[in-house]
């Protein structure tokens, strides 16, 4: 019969269980709160008393449940018993941020001895434990059960002054600590940093706990960084005051945000928001790919953080976003640690990054969590508290579909915002109404609709709509937005569509009219100057009808005189010109004689379409002026509207050339860089644009405008500023001057308009500079290298 044999336990599992589990300070206090929450607490206190001259101690307060005589002797003095885990802690199941039934011994990682004082609301007196972990040091061979800790029972809480006294709860003091001096100020922030990140992000999910530091010896330093931060207008960092997880709720209407949930019907939802746009929310079933997830309350938040999130971030928080962490894994109210860390690579993001640097987001242009409810069975937390989940199917699971999330969350980021270069500084949506933004976005919206497995529950109308018809992306979007208005029957959109058909090839036809009368003018004047080469030839062969065909041709020649006047200064040059002013005058003439063929039409025409019309006239004519200026002295061919040259040169030509000939009363100072910046536009538009800026400076004044370009990173940068009276102080909203029809002036209110238009069409911006002068105003432009 074989001899029965028992385990054997040395003191030395203290160690084991306590500070080899948890790996550093911060873990150990990590997991004396979450004890803290799982015992129903509201407010917890952790106070550090670190005066100069007496022991260091730190205290952990709480107003939970408390524990009884019999709970310490049943449940804290059980070593790896946890009745949380086999469901006896409390009368209705729930789930718990620890279970592991070791958490209490984190307490040694911070000080070798340990007073407990613990009272339930039924209690009426104070029960305590004196522990002194050093005495399971003496002898490794000393059996643990043998250790003696010491009970006593108090008629009151002994607690230092200004600590709160519960009616039930747990007080913990540690004294005798073990890193007493590495306690200073910058470990005390970094700790409150890390309680941030502790804490469940969105309250109102959670039933919300007040967590707060106190150190007295830290309040003067508080004062002196308040007081700084309020000299610079930033945020105070300080060790005292309560602990909370707002950086999210800060961040989310800087930058772009998805959120991502498992709905009670068992769909994935996922919403994505843009500084505060919404873009859109779909739905798609996750029965058969995620079965582990359902029940799970899943519930995601992806930020990505450009460079305006990053630098907000930052003044807020006191460090770079990439030493605060990435996505956390939040389980059952609490974080599981180190997920997300700097450094972490848990979700593989980094991994992926690598192969796709422009296509893909990594750690540290990401910042979010992901929370799930459930017990150990699906998402079980590994003892050692730095190695993070256990990879159960569940958990698999959890990276697989957050993993679906972030390509989701790329398709706008990478293949939308970042594709505008100029969008990555800006922490409002304003670019992303550009036209060639919202074609993206429409684009991605098709996709999305158009996919067997997602349904499209809503999108932002105003962005996934008719575009502009003078956009060169209005017709490509048409069809865009047809497949999308199919897909989700969507009525209204469809008869929106029907009518932009309608209009844009009313718009071709005019344009098809007015190129085929510039065409035909050409080809006749083209006509003429061969008659007239024909009959200069003829003349000097006929030598015997010399004075008959010297008349003949002296009476062309006057028929052609421009014509053949212009080669003094290259004809061909001037033809490209000539042709584009044609066809300009050709398209106004359409638009009149639209109006004018009904005159029941003109009749009803209202103030607003009346403006309309006589917007796109002074347009055009700007343009014919501009165009008759450059035919003068351009030194390059205009076969079409547009034209690929070294925008630079062109500015500094423009400047020297031609402004300067036409604008007497104000001094053009060109400061351009001496860089190539090859870009396709329109020169016709871009001289509209520095005219206007120098016709308002001479309105306001100013003797001087200076054009400055400066190119980094492929972005030219060009700043205009003069010297005149400046902006009309009555205007509060200074981006408004941009505004179509805004005015303070006798002016349309279109000039600004238009160069901000015309600007953005170049994929580039324009904005008033941060930093304006003493005397004057100025612009800045900012253009992307295509």
């Amino acid at each position: 019969m074989p001899e029965k044999l028992r385990f054997r336990i040395s003191s030395a599992l203290k160690d084991v269980i306590g500070r080899d589990l948890a790996t550093d300070d911060f873990v150990a206090v990590f997991e004396l709160v979450k004890n803290s929450s799982d015992a129903f607490s509201e407010n917890i206190i952790i106070r550090f008393d670190l005066e100069k001259g007496s022991d260091g101690k730190i205290y952990i307060v709480d107003d939970g449940k408390g524990m009884s005589r019999n709970d310490l002797l049943e449940k804290w003095l059980f070593v790896g018993f946890s009745a949380k885990k086999n469901g006896t802690e409390d009368e209705i199941k729930r789930t718990y941020a620890g279970n592991k039934g070791v958490g209490r011994f984190s307490c040694d990682r911070l000080g070798s001895i340990l007073k407990i004082q613990s009272k339930t609301e039924f209690d009426s007196t104070i029960h305590c434990l004196d522990i002194n972990w050093e005495d399971f040091e003496v002898n490794s061979k000393d059996e643990f059960i043998e250790i003696d800790v010491n009970y006593s029972e108090r008629e009151s809480f002994s607690l230092p002054q200004g600590l709160p006294v519960n009616n039930s709860g747990v007080v913990l003091e540690i004294s005798n600590l073990r890193n007493e001096l590495s306690w200073n100020r910058d470990k005390l922030l970094r700790l409150k940093r890390s309680i941030e990140k502790l804490i469940d992000p969105v309250p109102y999910v959670e039933t919300s706990k007040k967590i707060q530091i106190e150190c007295k010896s830290e309040k003067d330093n508080d004062m002196t960084a308040v007081t700084k931060a309020q000299e610079k207008e930033g945020e105070a960092i300080t060790v005292n005051g309560s602990i909370e997880n707002t950086i999210f709720q800060i961040l989310e209407n800087k930058t772009t945000v998805l959120r991502a949930k498992i709905t009670r019907k068992n769909k994935l939802q996922v919403e994505l928001i843009d500084r505060g746009v919404f873009i859109y929310k779909t739905e798609e079933n996750i029965c058969d790919s995620y079965p582990q997830l359902i029940d799970s309350d899943l519930y995601a938040e992806l930020l990505f953080l450009n460079t305006s999130a990053k630098v907000t971030f930052a003044r807020r928080m006191g460090i770079p976003s990439v030493r605060y962490g990435s996505l956390f894994l939040i389980r059952n109210g609490f974080r599981v640690f180190p997920i997300g860390e700097e450094g972490n690579d848990y979700w593989g993001f980094d991994r992926r990054k690598q192969q796709g640097y422009a296509r893909y987001l990594g750690s540290r242009e990401l910042l979010g969590f992901a929370k799930v409810q459930g017990d150990e069975d699906k998402f079980r937390e590994a003892s050692s508290r730095n190695q993070g989940l256990i990879q159960t199917q569940a958990a698999i699971e959890l990276s697989d579909c957050v993993k679906r999330c972030i390509i989701k969350f790329e398709a706008y980021v990478a293949d939308i915002a970042w594709k505008d270069k100029l969008d990555n500084d800006n922490s409002v949506f304003e670019r992303m109404g550009l036209d060639s933004n919202r074609l993206r976005i429409i684009q991605l919206i098709e996709k999305l609709s158009k996919s067997k497995n997602i349904e499209v529950l809503d999108f932002n109308h105003d962005l996934v709509s008719i575009l502009s018809e003078k956009a060169k992306e209005f017709e490509p979007s048409l069809k865009n937005l047809k497949n999308i208005a199919n897909s989700i029957n969507d009525e209204k959109l469809i008869k929106q569509i029907a009518l932009a058909e309608k209009a844009l090839l009313k718009a071709k036809q005019a344009e098809y009219k007015a190129q085929k009368a510039a065409d035909q003018e050409k080809k006749a004047r083209k006509k003429a100057e061969d008659i007239a080469k024909t009959a200069a030839a003829k003349a000097k062969k006929a030598v015997k009808e010399k004075n008959k065909i010297e008349d003949a041709y002296k009476e062309e020649k006057k028929r052609n005189l421009f014509l053949t006047g212009s080669n003094s200064r290259d004809k061909d040059l001037l033809e490209g010109f000539m042709h584009q002013i044609v066809l300009y005058a050709s398209l106004s003439k359409g638009h009149l004689q639209n109006v004018l063929k009904s005159s029941h039409r003109f009749e009803k025409m209202t103030g607003e379409n009346l403006r309309e019309l006589l917007e796109e006239l002074l347009e055009t004519t700007e343009k014919i002026v501009s165009t008759s200026r450059l035919a003068i002295s351009a030194n390059f061919r205009l076969d079409s509207s547009m034209i690929t040259e070294d925008f630079n040169s062109f500015l500094y030509e423009y400047l020297e050339k031609v402004a300067a000939a036409y604008n007497s009363r104000i001094k053009i100072h060109p400061k351009l860089e001496d860089k190539k910046f090859e870009l396709r536009f329109n020169p016709i538009e871009m001289g509209m644009v520095l005219e206007n800026f120098i016709s308002n400076s001479k309105t306001a004044g100013a003797p001087n405008i200076t054009f400055t370009s400066t190119l980094k990173s492929n972005i030219l940068k060009l700043v205009i500023e003069d010297d005149g009276k400046g902006l009309d102080k009555r205007i509060i909203e200074k981006e408004r001057i941009f505004e179509k029809g805004f005015t303070r002036t006798s002016g349309s209110g279109l000039g600004l308009y238009f160069c901000k238009k015309r600007i953005e069409n170049l994929g580039g911006e324009l904005k008033l500079s941060e930093l304006q002068p003493k005397r004057g105003i100025s612009f800045t432009i900012r253009v992307v290298k295509q």
